[in-house]
């Protein structure tokens, strides 16, 4: 009997025991890793408290500052430092595929419908060689934003966004008849990103093609690139944009527009929420940004991808959170329910945006933008003595229009070269 009692209480101990390390949340659970860039981590955040909400596998989010995401990335793979999943901006996507720093998930991916519903400009970015190295996370894009306010006191439907380049110009100047301190048209003059993600999307409307993803193709192709660049050149010379433009690094990029005394600017996504809290006075409208002719109409598709670095420990389940994060409950729940735009266009009229048509209308400005894919984007666009922003100030200030096409041209193909 004294034996099969001390059996039965080692049978309930083990059972016990066994019981506890069923129920811990470190058995069979992992604690994953993700980097998100500074200046996406507010959307990451979401997703990740979400997913940590409703699976065993928890995700640790580690923001880094946006101008080391490129180099930290770098120096992880090759030393074998590196986080399961990261989000970074979609542009260095090509530089990184074809330095190998990224798993190929290609063959987990093809199959997902989820997938097959994000917006074409992500699929496309995160392509290399025919193989898929991530997909679209959290997005923001370009569109056109005018005041409506101006647009009534100028005799103008507030109600009917410029549909070309030539309604801007003549809206502008209506606009620029109000007053000495009220101006029809702002752009940072200084700012080469603010430039690609909202004057080059005009040029693009208009047929051109920007940048060159090898040496061989010509950049700056198309009529499309001169047009913009003289209807900004006679607004400024008429003075329908202010003399501060010239100068704004991007300081100012959404701060003039708060103030009410511009008519029309291209924006991003983004300026929704900041102005409903920082202006909640000012009636806004949003568009898509148009070109030459009537109909004609783009964005520039940005913000950050999802992808899995090579070294990854736990690469399944970051696999399975990339699906994941690519569900009705994520882009819902953990995005649209946060106003923010979800990454993919069959949910651009979701329950959450409803009560906005603008924001309605920013998330299908995703479905018809663009994303350059380009190797050197930095040194083509983004660094402050970049030829495009080099182009844009010689042509719009200096008035050499044909001549800053020309200069960045070659400079241009000479970095595609590299």
């Amino acid at each position: 009997m004294g034996v099969s009692k001390t059996l039965r209480r080692g049978i309930l101990a083990a059972a016990l025991s066994l019981a506890a390390a069923l129920s811990s949340p470190s058995w069979a659970a992992d604690s994953l890793t993700m980097w998100v860039r500074a200046s996406g981590a507010n959307a990451a955040q979401h997703l990740v408290d979400l997913w940590n909400s409703g699976h065993a596998d928890k995700i640790a989010l580690t923001v880094i500052p946006d101008n080391q995401v490129v180099s930290k990335l770098a120096i992880g793979v090759q030393s074998g430092d590196v986080p399961d999943v990261i989000s970074f901006d979609l542009i260095y996507m090509p530089d990184f595929m074809r330095a190998g720093l990224l798993t190929d998930i290609t063959d987990s991916m093809k199959g997902d419908p989820n997938f097959a519903k994000v917006a074409p400009a992500y699929a496309h970015l995160a392509t290399y060689k025919d193989r898929l190295y991530g997909t679209g996370f959290t997005p923001d894009v370009s569109i056109l934003i005018y005041n409506k306010d101006l647009f009534r006191k100028a005799g103008l439907d507030p109600d009917k966004a410029p549909t070309s380049l030539q309604q801007i110009h003549d809206d502008a100047k209506k606009i620029r008849a109000l007053g000495p301190d009220i101006y029809g048209f702002y752009f940072s003059g200084s700012c080469p990103g603010c430039n690609i993600f909202t004057t080059s999307p005009m040029m693009v409307a208009s047929g051109a093609k920007i940048l060159p993803a090898n040496g061989d193709e010509e950049p700056l192709a198309g009529t499309g690139v001169k047009e913009v660049l003289q209807l900004f050149r006679d607004m400024w010379s008429e003075g329908l944009i202010p003399k501060s433009a010239q100068t704004d690094n991007g300081a100012n990029f959404a701060a003039t527009f708060k103030t009410g005394k511009i008519g029309i600017q291209g924006s991003g996504g983004f300026i929704i929420s900041d102005l409903k809290k920082d202006a909640p006075n000012l009636d806004f409208g949003l568009a898509f940004l148009p070109g030459v002719k009537e109909g004609q109409a783009s964005a520039f598709v940005g913000g950050d991808v999802v992808a899995i670095p090579k070294g990854s420990k736990h690469s399944d389940i970051a696999l399975a959170f990339i699906k994941w994060e690519l569900t009705d409950e994520a882009q819902l729940e953990g995005l649209a329910k946060n106003n923010i735009l979800p990454s993919r266009i069959d949910l651009a009229a979701n329950k959450y945006f409803q009560a906005d048509p603008r924001i309605v209308t920013t998330a299908k400005a995703i479905g018809i933008g663009y994303v350059p894919w380009v190797f050197h984007f930095n040194d083509m666009v983004n660094s402050d003595s970049s030829p495009w922003i080099q182009m844009i100030q010689t042509a719009v200030f200096d008035g050499k229009v044909d001549e800053a096409i020309a200069a960045a041209k070659a400079k241009m193909k000479e970095i595609a070269d590299e």
